[in-house]
This record gives structure tokens, C-alpha cells and sequence, in this order.
């Protein structure tokens, strides 16, 4: 059977209705090949956006068909993917079903555990885009409120149950923010416990780290997508007339893409030698540094030793500054040769992690 990508697919069309954040707008039980047996539903529902503004937001939610085995209401974890790209067809949901999604190994683990699954797209994946690459509160909203919606479900998880949230890379940077903002957004999820793996936390760092590189195409991704994320036409205002049909291919492309068709340093793009300086930049991705709130639970960090896409001290640096604010965060660095092969590498601590939380009852 062939499966329509989202651009083509009604089910991921814009809503009118969008409601409170968690809201359920839609639902549709779907296939996913999966060694757990379980129920899946593709799911569109409303989240918040940079601007504080509703926005529909699609995902998946898997819940497993033997019996929760342990006390109390089964436990959701809230799941973030990596970076798949900045056009709508490539969201995780998509990729779930038409069964090319890598990182559902990493969901199986949890699945494994008994544990339902809710798997956000985030901000312009599946729903029209592009997508906000980046933008962290965008981002931890999707996470969280998909945890809400999934209890709308007719067989779904019960509202009032545990919380677990992880991510790695964007879905690591994601987990984080939503680890910071929960105690003002989601005061209502029983968040017991957050991992997140290979954390961007400042941005500006990290594309300056790799403007020039193999993956000078990200840096691209994330001017696109915050650009689209906070709306400002000043942070457009930095690309050159061949950066904005640069820009405007880049936004309709998969991580692949990104990274093949733009290997050019970024002032190649822009009308200033060092684009991310420029104040209204500068103070943009200030403000989306990870690190000036305390968790609202404990949380787990781990990063690979020697991480040439994302620098390791940066993990470092998170580390520190939510120790400082009194946070319960654990460091682990992972043994992998290189930063995507740290999400596999290092994702059965994180889930041993997960659940000794759970056992613990903490918060």
C-alpha cells in the first residue's frame, strides 16, 4: 500500500480549531512494524509556538497491548527525534508508518518496558512548514502536550499518570527545555524523570562550531528555522538575494539534503561575514540557551566523549549551570565514534535511567 506523504495527505491539513494546549483535535489508528505489540495512532494536536501562539501540531502515540505489569496508571513517556529536516514530509510520524523512521529502535526500548509512547513531529513536520529547528520552547511545548492529548484517546493512557520525557540531539535539546518549562506549562503531567542526549544548549556556539564543515548545512537549517519560529523579518534580512533562494530551497529538504546541497560556510548565504554576530541574531539565540531554568525534575545528560558535531564541553557546560541552579541532573558521557551513533549507543542508560525514576516515585 502506498502511503501518501503528509503534503499530500488531508489528515495532516491546517485546523481552524485549535483549543487549549493538549487539546485532541484528531485521531487515526494506523500500522506501525514494531517487535511490541501495540496500538498506534497518528494524532493532530494543539500545542504553543515561540510567540505563546496555539498551533496544530501532529505526532504518534503508541501504547502496548499487554497490561501495564506494575502499580499504579502505565507511564507515557514523551519521545523528541533527532534532526530529520526542515520540509513537512519527513516528520516522524510519516516515517513510522511508511516504516524508514531510524530511531524507532530507540522507541521499541521503551515500548519494551510497558511504557506508552508519544512521539511529537514538533512545529512544521507533518502540518505545514517549515520546520522551527531550534526554537527550544516550541519545541519542549510539542513534547508536552502531545503527553496531554495522548490521554484524549479512546484506549490511550489515563490522565494522572507518571511522565517520563526523552530526547536525543534536537529531540535531546527539546527534552531539556521541556525539562525547564514544565513547572510553568505543565504543572499538571506527574513529571517524574527527563533524559536528554546529545544537548545543542547554545546555539550560537554550535553553529559557529560547525560553519565551514560537513554539516555547515544545519547552520543554514537553524537561520531558517528560527527565522520562521520568532517571525521577525529582521532575522531574514541577513541573507543575501542568492541566501533567500538558498533559504527557500533549504526549507523543503531532509536532513540529507541540508547537509549534501549546502557544504558552504555560512557568510556564503548572507550580506555580512559573520551573520550570527548581528545584534538581532545575537540576541536571539541568547535567548535560546538552554540553562537559566531549574528542571522541574531530575534529569539525566549524556553526551558522546569527543563529539565533533556537538561539542562535548557544551554538554558540559549544561551540566554545570543546572547544577548550579540546585537542579538533580547525573552526567554520563557515551563511548560512540561519532554524534549519531551516541543516540544508539547510549539510549539503554538512558532508559535504565527512565526507569529507575519511576521506581524511585520521585519527582
Amino acid at each position: 500500500m502506498s502511503i501518501p506523504p503528509p503534503s499530500a495527505d488531508p489528515f495532516y491539513a491546517p485546523d481552524d480549531h485549535v483549543g487549549r494546549p493538549g487539546e485532541l483535535l484528531r485521531s487515526r489508528r494506523v500500522e506501525i512494524k514494531i517487535d511490541t505489540e501495540a496500538t498506534a495512532w497518528q494524532v493532530v494536536y494543539t500545542s504553543t509556538d515561540s510567540l505563546d501562539r496555539p498551533i496544530a501540531v501532529s505526532g504518534t502515540v503508541l501504547v502496548p497491548s499487554a497490561a501495564w505489569p506494575g502499580t499504579g496508571p502505565r507511564p507515557i513517556l514523551g519521545y523528541g527525534v533527532g534532526v530529520h529536516g526542515l520540509g513537512r514530509d519527513t516528520a516522524p510520524s510519516h516515517l513510522m508508518r511508511s516504516g524508514t523512521e531510524i530511531e524507532i529502535t530507540l522507541i521499541e526500548l521503551a515500548l519494551a518496558r510497558g511504557w506508552g509512547v508519544a512521539v511529537t513531529d514538533g512545529e512544521g513536520l507533518g502540518m505545514p512548514g517549515p520546520h522551527t529547528y531550534g526554537a527550544g520552547r516550541s519545541g519542549a511545548h510539542a513534547m508536552l502536550d502531545i503527553v496531554r492529548a495522548a490521554t484524549g484517546l479512546d484506549g490511550g493512557p489515563v490522565a494522572g499518570g507518571p511522565v517520563l520525557v526523552w530526547g536525543y540531539s534536537e529531540g535531546g535539546r527539546y527534552a531539556a527545555w521541556a525539562a525547564e518549562l514544565q513547572p510553568s506549562y505543565a504543572p499538571d503531567l506527574d513529571l517524574r524523570g527527563v533524559a536528554a542526549g546529545g544537548v545543542f544548549p547554545d546555539l550560537r556556539a554550535a553553529v559557529k562550531a560547525i560553519d565551514g564543515g560537513p554539516f555547515s548545512g544545519l547552520g543554514l537549517a537553524v537561520l531558517v528555522g528560527l527565522a520562521h519560529a520568532h517571525r521577525d523579518p529582521a532575522l531574514g534580512a541577513i541573507l543575501s538575494e542568492s541566501g533567500r533562494a538558498a533559504a527557500a530551497r533549504a526549507a523543503t529538504l531532509d536532513v540529507t539534503g541540508l547537509i549534501v546541497e549546502f557544504p558552504e560556510p555560512m557568510h556564503h548565504h548572507t550580506v555580512r561575514e559573520n551573520p550570527w554576530d548581528e545584534p538581532v541574531w545575537r540576541e536571539l539565540l541568547d535567548r535560546e540557551k538552554n540553562g537559566r531554568h531549574a528542571p522541574g525534575a531530575p534529569l539525566y545528560l549524556y553526551h558522546v566523549a569527543d563529539d565533533a558535531l556537538v561539542p562535548t564541553h557544551l554538554g558540559r557546560e549544561l551540566f554545570a549551570d543546572y547544577t548550579a541552579l540546585g537542579a538533580e541532573v547525573t552526567w554520563a558521557e557515551v563511548r560512540a565514534e561519532e554524534h549519531l551513533s551516541g543516540a544508539f549507543a547510549g539510549a539503554p542508560d538512558a532508559v535504565e535511567w527512565l526507569a529507575g525514576r519511576l521506581a524511585q516515585g520521585l519527582h
